[in-house]
C-alpha cells in the first residue's frame, strides 16, 4: 500500500497542468539564467585578462630597456594596479561579485579602489535589471512552485473525498503522509533535476570548469542544498495543507507565508539589527581620526617652537599615542559592525531562504566572505606598493645627482619583486565547514516541518 501510495502521487502530479507548467517553466528559466550567467561572466573574464595584458606589456617593455636609469624613471612613474579574476561560480549565484570593483590601485598616493573603464561605460540599466542566476531561481521560483505542487495535497483530497475512501481502508496514516511526501517531492525535483543537469552541461561545455574539478564539485553541492532547500518548502506546504479543510485557505495561508519568508524576513533583518546594534557612521569615525590628528599636528607645532633638546623623543611619543588612539577607533568600529553583520544574518535565518542563500553563496565564494578576502588582498597589496617604494629611494640601490637619479645595480629590475594583488582562494572544505550550520538548519526545518505535518494529520478530521 505504502508504494501504491507513491505510485498514485506520481501519476495525479504527472497527468496534472501544472507538471507541465513547472517543467516548462523551470527548464526555460534556468537555462536562461545560467546562459545569461555564462555570458556575463565571459565578459569579466575577458575584461580581466585584457587588464593582465596590458601589465604583460609594461613588465616586456620595461625588461628591454637596456638603460637601468630609464628603468628606474619608469617604475618610478609607474602606478601599480592589480586585476581581480572574477569568480567562476557566480555563473550559478552572483553574490557580491558583481559589486566588487574589478581593479585596484596602489599608486605612490596612497591607495585607492577604481572600477575600469569598461565597467564605467557599461548600460547602468543592467545594474537596475540584473540577471537572475541560478541560485535566485531556486530560491524565489522553486520555492513558490513547491509550495503550489502540494498545498492541495490532503485538503483538496478531502473536498473531493477521496481523503475518507483511502483511510477507510485501514491504512495507517503515517504511510499516506509518508507515500504523499515522497510521490510530490520526486514530482517537483525531477522537472528541476532535468534542468539543472541541462544547466551543467552547458557550463561544462562551455569550458568554465575545464580542468576545475573543485567548480564540479561545488557545483554538486549547491544542487545538492537545493534539494535540501526545496525540501523545506515542499513540507511547509505539507504540513499547511494539513492545517487547513480548504484549497482556498490552505493557497492563501502557502502565499502569505512565502512573501513573509522570502520578502520580508530577509529585508527586515538589517534594519532590526541596525535597531539592536547600531554602529557609528563612518563619518563620525573619521572625524574623531581627523580631530585626533589636529590635536597631534597642535601639540607637535608647540614643541617645534621650543626648540629644545630631546623633544624629538617626545614627539614620537605624542605620534605614537595618536596612532594608538586611532587603531582603537578603527578596531571598535570594526568589531562593532562584525557584531551587527553577525545579529543580521542570524535574524535572517529565520527564513530558509536566508540559510539557502548564506549556503550557496559561501559554496561559490561570492558570499560576504569574498569581500573579506578582497579587502585583505587590497591591504597586502598596497603594503607591498609602498614597501616596494620605499626599497626604490634607497641609497643601496641609486644615487642622486642634478641630472637625475643613478642607478647603482644595472640589474636591479625583477618582475617578481613588484607588488602583486592576489586574493585567498578558500578550499573546498573550508567552504563547506563554513556552510555547514546554514545546511544543518535547512536539515532542522525539514524535520520540523515534517514532524508537525505528521501531528497534525493523526487528528486531521477527513470527513
Amino acid at each position: 500500500m505504502f508504494f501504491l501510495t507513491i505510485k498514485k502521487e506520481i501519476v495525479h502530479n504527472i497527468l496534472s497542468f501544472r507538471f507541465i507548467v513547472t517543467y516548462a517553466l523551470l527548464f526555460c528559466l534556468v537555462l536562461l539564467a545560467i546562459f545569461l550567467m555564462t555570458d556575463e561572466y565571459g565578459k569579466r573574464l575577458e575584461e580581466y585578462n585584457r587588464a593582465v595584458g596590458k601589465e604583460r606589456q609594461w613588465l616586456e617593455k620595461v625588461e628591454n630597456m637596456e638603460d637601468p636609469n630609464e628603468q628606474f624613471q619608469e617604475v618610478q612613474r609607474a602606478s601599480f594596479v592589480g586585476s581581480r579574476r572574477p569568480k567562476n561560480l557566480s555563473i550559478l549565484a552572483r553574490g557580491l561579485e558583481g559589486n566588487l570593483p574589478t581593479q585596484v590601485n596602489a599608486g605612490s598616493w596612497g591607495r585607492f579602489i577604481q572600477t575600469s573603464e569598461d565597467r564605467l561605460s557599461k548600460n547602468m540599466l543592467f545594474d537596475i535589471f540584473q540577471t537572475p542566476d541560478f541560485v535566485y531561481v531556486i530560491n524565489i521560483v522553486m520555492s513558490l512552485l513547491a509550495l503550489l505542487f502540494v498545498f492541495d495535497s490532503v485538503c483538496g483530497e478531502k473536498e473531493q473525498g477521496t481523503l475518507k475512501l483511502l483511510l477507510s481502508n485501514s491504512v495507517p496514516r503515517d504511510i499516506v503522509l509518508i507515500g504523499k511526501w515522497i510521490g510530490g517531492y520526486l514530482s517537483v525535483i525531477a522537472p528541476f533535476s532535468v534542468a539543472a543537469l541541462g544547466g551543467f552541461t552547458y557550463i561544462y561545455i562551455s569550458g568554465n570548469f575545464v580542468g576545475s574539478n573543485d567548480g564540479i564539485f561545488r557545483f554538486f553541492l549547491i544542487y545538492l542544498i537545493s534539494l535540501l532547500y526545496i525540501s523545506a518548502f515542499f513540507t511547509l506546504g505539507l504540513m499547511i495543507s494539513t492545517l487547513t479543510h480548504r484549497t482556498s485557505t490552505a493557497l492563501l495561508v502557502a502565499l502569505l507565508v512565502w512573501i513573509c519568508w522570502i520578502l520580508v524576513v530577509p529585508n527586515l533583518s538589517p534594519v532590526l539589527a541596525r535597531l539592536i546594534a547600531p554602529v557609528p557612521s563612518r563619518q563620525v569615525i573619521d572625524g574623531e581620526k581627523q580631530a585626533i590628528d589636529k590635536e597631534t599636528q597642535l601639540l607637535i607645532e608647540g614643541i617645534n617652537k621650543r626648540k629644545v633638546y630631546g623633544d624629538e623623543a617626545e614627539m614620537e611619543r605624542i605620534q605614537s599615542a595618536a596612532d594608538k588612539r586611532k587603531n582603537k577607533l578603527e578596531e571598535f568600529y570594526q568589531d562593532r559592525m562584525r557584531s551587527q553583520m553577525s545579529l543580521s544574518q542570524n535574524l535572517a535565518r529565520v527564513s530558509p531562504s536566508a540559510s539557502f542563500l548564506f549556503a550557496t553563496t559561501r559554496l561559490a565564494g561570492t558570499g560576504p566572505v569574498l569581500y573579506r578576502f578582497f579587502q585583505q588582498a587590497q591591504e597586502k597589496f598596497s603594503e607591498a606598493a609602498q614597501q616596494f617604494q620605499r626599497s626604490m629611494y634607497t641609497q643601496d640601490l641609486v644615487e642622486w645627482s642634478p641630472q637625475g637619479p643613478k642607478v647603482k645595480d644595472p640589474d636591479w629590475f625583477k618582475a617578481d619583486n613588484l607588488p602583486h594583488f592576489e586574493m585567498f582562494e578558500e578550499r573546498i572544505g573550508d567552504s563547506f565547514n563554513e556552510a555547514l550550520f546554514d545546511i544543518l538548519l535547512l536539515v532542522i526545518y525539514n524535520v520540523l516541518f515534517f514532524m508537525l505535518s505528521y501531528t497534525f494529520f493523526l487528528r486531521y478530521d477527513a470527513t
